[in-house]
């Protein structure tokens, strides 16, 4: 088997690593981000099915034991917090999908990965060039700057804030979208903190006295994040490049909408894994079929996200009033349909269709 270099930062990184050395490729080496990354260690992980189930797999120290398992999934009006509508999650979710969603911050999940993977990150800095010069086969995990950056305030773009909150609240154990005018707060709990993720219009500041009291403590802890346009959100025309291989931030932005998705570059590690061990003899074709299969469930996911983003930001009074009225409807008195919608993501099951 063939030498092969891991390079990045991310939960992906460290999947990447795992799910290398169990398909056999013991000349695994890690290497730290070739970027400098600012990413905040307390940022909140949502780990659906379609992820927890691939680290499960391959850390034997289960996800569970680092998170926080929402037993619901609830949308609420932002100013009188009347529950609009609510799912199940907790045990429905995990017997509905065979593994669990789980909330955790993003520096537990990397500890969790880290002390498995037996693979720590060279000090030495090296350039990519280098590193390829010594390995046969690189895996970028690192943004590479597919989704262009927006200026803070562009018209057309939308803001995006986020607050860390240690706090024990009623809703600790709900995943609450918080609906507003145009704007919407999503709300997540891992064991020691709250998660918000504050999302606008770039031209429509957010008035803390439009949304309920309990948002308080979020609202004096709210910092900017970044300026999101979906035009400028693309999805890489390649997932591969000869000898090199792209998984996660490497060849899509985050969609800051769907949290769950955040996470999709663990399913293109282990399918990334399984080209390679099944085209051992030619890296050229295990990567080609990587990309055939990941890039079309990426570009999905993508604009899952758009649609969401549009769904929870309507600027029109109307529009909202009858998007209430359809969710609460749907979600109340027809739920299997309401959960049939979301099973083509949460159900992914990439182990089970490259083992």
């Amino acid at each position: 088997m063939y030498s092969v270099a891991v390079i990045g930062d991310s939960p992906a990184t460290h999947i990447a690593a795992l799910a290398c050395k169990a398909a056999g490729f013991a000349e695994t080496k890690q290497f730290a981000s070739l970027n400098e990354s600012s990413t905040d260690g307390n940022s909140v992980h949502c780990i659906p099915a379609s992820a927890s189930r691939i680290i499960n797999a391959l850390s034997p120290t289960n996800i569970e034991s680092i998170g926080l398992c929402p037993d619901r999934e609830q949308v609420r009006l932002g100013r009188s917090a009347y529950l609009l509508s609510e799912l199940p999650l907790g045990k429905f979710y995990l017997e509905r999908y065979g593994a669990p969603l789980v909330n955790c911050t993003r520096k537990e999940l990397i500890e969790l990965l880290a002390q498995h993977d037996a693979f720590d990150p060279s000090p030495a800095k090296k350039s990519l060039q280098e590193i390829e010069a010594d390995y046969e086969l690189a895996i970028l995990c690192d943004a590479t700057g597919v989704a262009q950056s927006t200026p803070k305030g562009s018209v057309g773009g939308f803001d995006i804030y986020t607050a860390n909150v240690a706090e024990d609240h009623l809703l600790r154990h709900a995943n609450v979208t918080w609906m507003g005018k145009g704007q919407v707060i999503l709300q997540r709990s891992s064991q020691s903190q709250t998660h918000y993720t504050f999302i606008t219009h770039s031209q429509l500041p957010f008035e803390e006295q439009q949304w309920h009291r309990s948002l308080a403590p979020a609202f004096a802890n709210k910092c900017f994040m970044q300026t999101f346009n979906s035009e400028q959100h693309v999805i890489s025309e390649h997932f591969q490049d000869g000898r090199r291989a792209y998984i996660g931030d490497a060849c899509y932005a985050q969609h800051p909408c769907f949290l769950e998705s955040h996470n999709s570059g663990m399913e293109d590690a282990w399918v990334l894994s399984r080209m390679m061990e099944n085209y051992e003899e030619d890296i050229g074709d295990g990567l080609r079929d990587y990309e055939r299969y990941r890039r079309p469930r990426a570009v999905r996911v993508a604009q899952s996200g758009h649609l969401r983003l549009n769904s929870l930001t309507r600027p029109s009074a109307n529009s909202r009033f009858w998007g209430y009225v359809n969710q609460a409807l749907s979600t109340r008195f027809l739920p299997e349909i309401a959960m049939q919608k979301q099973d083509w993501f949460h159900q992914h099951n990439v182990i089970k269709g490259f083992r």
